[in-house]
């Protein structure tokens, strides 16, 4: 149980001076910083085209807007700038939220593979402290750095009935962590470098349903649960495992005329059944998050005989892994986004090139991060 407790201590190293973190500063708190696996539309659209969006990884349904081979990747650059109220400071990073793969399994089926982004933990931090190795008072800084995440990678069917998508999806969470320390002693040269590092691989398994149903002919609604099995860490010989959330989500798809869609995706995560696992690590319990994305497309535009469809939207979230405050109270963390964005058809037809945009704020109490983001997505069918 203690070696348990110790590799859990790692998967939520954290420090108080200076950090950064690939897709967040606050990504160094608890098991990561918890990615968004959306698609260049649905990004542009507030996430709330996400429940219904066919390359997105959160329901598995609607993967039946597939009747064609196709293939698609995001890619998502940000720029962050960290409050603390003492000092701030400003990042930037890149990543790819999501590719997949997909195509028609007969007149009613279609199948996808999807890889994306699940729990990020890049991040370095550089401490400056005092300490006495052998009696006498040395400076030392401490540089610590985790490179890499766990990724979901996801195998999806749905079934096409009238008025009704079903979908099934497998979830593999596959991953590996590289954390390092390296203690300096800048102020003298009587001690060396010390150095140490420790590779953590992740695993678990999990499944998720979807359903979509037309009660009008305007009106198409969705809803997914997704059931986790526990997520084991291993490094060198030992072991330990925590329980992932159930995640439930709804949403509503509505055309009140024609080139007007308007969208919203609610979801839910129950990220408290970590919160034990957590605290024995020492770290903030984390909670159960709630999660909110509404989305407006208007196609008024035309380049030619193609649509250029004009998105807007909004989102909010909870975040699961509170930021410590004090010894005994920690400040829950949310996060809120303004979005926007558009799409065009290229190479006649064959490719779609969807661009959105982002602008919002992380809050834990006093600590708050702005940032911008832009998500690029390309979706080609042979």
């Amino acid at each position: 149980m203690r070696r348990g407790a110790v590799l859990l201590a790692a998967l939520a190293l954290a420090a108080t001076r200076t950090a950064r973190a690939q897709d967040s500063v606050f990504g160094i708190r608890g098991l990561g910083f918890l990615d968004r696996s959306v698609s260049g539309k649905s990004a542009a659209m507030g996430g709330g085209l996400a429940l219904f969006d066919p390359e997105a990884a959160l329901n598995p349904a609607s993967i039946s807007g597939w009747h064609v081979t196709a293939g698609w990747a995001v890619a998502a650059g940000s720029n962050r700038s960290f409050d603390a109220g003492a000092g701030s400071s400003s990042l930037s990073a890149t990543r790819f939220p999501v590719i997949g793969f997909a195509g028609a399994l007969g007149a009613k089926a279609s199948v996808a593979v999807t890889v994306s982004d699940y729990l990020d933990r890049n991040w370095s931090v550089v401490q400056t402290d005092t300490v006495a190795p052998r009696g006498t008072p040395v400076v030392a800084t401490d540089n610590t750095k985790s490179a890499g995440g766990v990724t979901d990678i996801r195998v999806a069917m749905a079934y096409r009935l009238t008025g009704l998508t079903l979908g099934v999806g497998l979830h593999a969470l596959t991953g590996s962590t590289t954390a390092s320390v390296i203690r300096q002693f800048l102020s003298d040269s009587t001690y060396l470098p010390f150095n140490q590092e420790q590779v953590t691989t992740y695993s678990g398994v999990g499944i998720s349903f979807g359903a979509l149903v037309t009660p009008t002919p305007k009106l198409l609604a969705g809803a997914s649960v997704r059931i986790n099995g526990r997520m084991k860490a291993s490094a060198s010989d030992t072991s330990a495992s925590v329980a992932m959330p159930l995640e439930l989500n709804g949403g509503l798809y509505y055309q009140p005329i024609g080139g007007v869609t308007l969208t919203t995706t609610v979801g839910y995560a129950g990220w408290a059944t970590a919160a034990d696992a957590l605290a024995a690590a020492g770290q903030a319990r984390s909670r159960n998050v709630w999660s909110v994305g509404a989305g407006l497309e208007v196609v008024t535009l035309h380049v030619g005989r193609s649509p250029v469809p004009l998105r807007l939207g909004y989102r909010w979230r909870e975040l699961p892994f509170p930021i410590p405050t004090t010894a005994s109270a920690a400040a829950p963390l949310s996060e809120h986004a303004v979005t926007g964005g558009l799409g065009f058809d290229t190479a006649g037809g064959r490719a779609t090139v969807d661009v959105g945009i982002e602008s919002g704020a992380r809050v834990a109490g006093a600590l708050k991060e702005t940032f911008t983001a832009a998500y690029l997505g390309l979706t080609i069918r042979p």
